[in-house]
């Protein structure tokens, strides 16, 4: 099973690759200012902030273009992306089987992820998961980044 850490947080363990249902090399997760970030994680009703310098979602969007470049055939999963409008967009990743067609472990499950994102300063994901729960993130830009 190929589990993928998302920014330190709680893993997104799911199939290790999918097939994309939108353009090749679409950026799919939007794109946020780097800087400064007030970040909050709640999961199970309890919260926990912390504060990130740079881009707050750039280790999800490697993950979502890495699912895009491999083959379904290789892991039996599939990867769903739709535009929610705007900055927005909801990615289903769908694992019917606990065993790729190789017979290699995967997490068999659905995982639902939203992200919502007004501009790029702001933005809420939203995961849910047959596997894992789900978890809510939220993320405000609050200024530059210190300079060392």
């Amino acid at each position: 099973m190929k589990i993928l850490p998302w920014l330190g947080i709680a893993l997104i363990a799911i199939c290790g690759g999918a097939e994309a249902q939108t353009k090749p090399g679409a950026a799919v997760v939007p794109d946020m200012q780097p800087g400064k970030w007030k970040l909050r994680f709640t999961r199970d009703g309890r919260a926990k902030d912390e504060e990130k310098c740079g881009d707050p979602i750039d280790g999800m969007r490697r993950e979502v273009q890495e699912y895009e470049a491999k083959a379904k055939a290789k892991w039996g999963c599939t990867m769903t992306t739709t535009g929610a409008g705007g900055r927005n967009v909801n990615i289903v990743y769908d694992c019917p089987s606990d065993r790729s067609p190789e017979g290699l472990p995967v997490q068999k499950g659905r995982t639902e992820i939203s992200v919502v994102s007004a501009s790029p300063q702001v933005f809420r994901i939203e995961m849910k998961s047959t596997a894992w729960g789900g978890y809510v993130m939220d993320g405000t830009r609050i200024g530059e980044c210190e300079k060392k």
